[in-house]
């Protein structure tokens, strides 16, 4: 896909090279989800095509260094993002074994114990008289792939009846579990990306010596904070420590979290109707995490309703954190414009009006 398409040209100065130590907030609404905006997120750090407009970190994109992204998604599997990601030209597998890409699954294990496969394995003793123990099963060479990612190929015209072979997709790299309560589950989560974050910073054989930019991308964490709650000592407060920490591992971080109205308004202050603790904690996590932003991109349904050649309005504004880096040179504008989502995964970005 031309990179045009991929990444239009008003999304371009928004998307392309986040500020170091930034973090970019995307909400997303019911009807109007970020997956698409998150996805050229990953075509701005990764794909091949070259992109000339500058970024709003930086003025000088041509002379900028790709980075490596990681991708922590609590709300979709690895199958998601693979096929989606594909249709915009960017081959997530291939980059995950040149080690640019990394995604963390915190959907499919997350309150399910580790299984035995994903225990490593006691390393053998080397001593005199050191006896083996007799094996009952042959051994694992390789980690098994999930179901889901073990599709048959189609059967070639003109064979013999040969059942169809099977193409192994490489998984996630890493699935979260989730055990304990408070600040200790979560730190035990934070240390588990955090391992992953340091394996994509080690230069492999022939790769430069310095230490590659590191973009971290957390696909709804609110539903951690919305699984979890203050009945496992879980509230905003806990969850954007956790943010805060991850971030100190990365050069730039964009979360993606919910902000439809039942959860942000009836959870402030001001609410008519009394809010839930979910609505409280949720409310309070998502304007904790707009102070400190410098960015937000907000999505939202048309005011209007439903239209066949418009799929939403993105809002993009200034976060409470913008303007305090020293030296930032955030060279971008407050704007409002309408998109629509094509079926062949393109995206449109355009003013009213037009």
């Amino acid at each position: 896909m031309p990179s045009q398409l991929a990444l239009p040209h008003l999304l371009t100065p928004y998307v392309v090279s986040p500020p170091k130590s930034s973090l970019t907030v995307v909400s997303s609404v019911l009807g109007a989800t970020g997956n698409w905006l998150v996805l050229r997120f990953l075509y701005a750090a990764l794909g091949n095509s070259p992109v000339s407009h500058p970024g709003y970190g930086d003025p000088e994109f041509e002379t900028r260094k790709k980075r490596r992204v990681v991708l922590v998604s609590f709300l979709r599997g690895w199958e998601f993002w693979r096929s989606e990601a594909k249709r915009l030209g960017l081959d997530l597998a291939r980059l995950t074994e040149k080690r640019q890409f990394a995604f963390v699954d915190g959907l499919s294990e997350l309150f399910s114990a580790p299984s035995a496969s994903s225990q490593p394995a006691p390393k053998p003793q080397h001593y005199p008289g050191a006896g083996i123990a007799p094996r009952a099963t042959l051994p694992i060479r390789s980690q098994p792939v999930p179901t889901l990612l073990r599709q048959p190929l189609p059967a070639s015209s003109g064979s013999d009846g040969a059942s169809p072979q099977t193409v192994r997709e490489p998984g996630p790299t890493k699935r979260l579990h989730f055990a304990g309560s408070g600040l200790a589950a979560l730190d035990t989560i934070e240390k588990e990306i955090t391992m992953v974050i340091d394996e994509l910073k080690t230069s492999g054989p022939g790769e430069d010596e310095d230490e590659p930019e590191i973009l971290l991308v957390i696909d709804q964490p609110d539903f951690l904070l919305a699984a979890t709650g203050l009945s496992k000592g879980i509230g905003a407060t806990e969850m954007g420590e956790w943010v805060m920490g991850l971030q100190q591992a990365v050069s730039a971080t964009i979360a993606m979290i919910s902000a439809d109205s039942p959860l942000i308004h009836n959870g402030s202050t001001f609410a008519h109707q009394a809010a839930t603790p979910l609505d409280t904690e949720h409310a309070a996590f998502a304007v904790g995490l707009a102070h400190r932003a410098e960015m937000i991109m907000q999505l939202r349904n048309l005011e209007t309703g439903a239209a066949r050649d418009v799929s939403g309005v993105l809002r993009v504004s200034k976060g409470g954190a913008w303007g305090q880096r020293e030296g930032a040179a955030e060279n971008w504008e407050e704007k409002e414009v309408l998109y629509f989502v094509q079926r062949d995964g393109s995206v449109n970005v355009f003013g009213r009006g037009e």
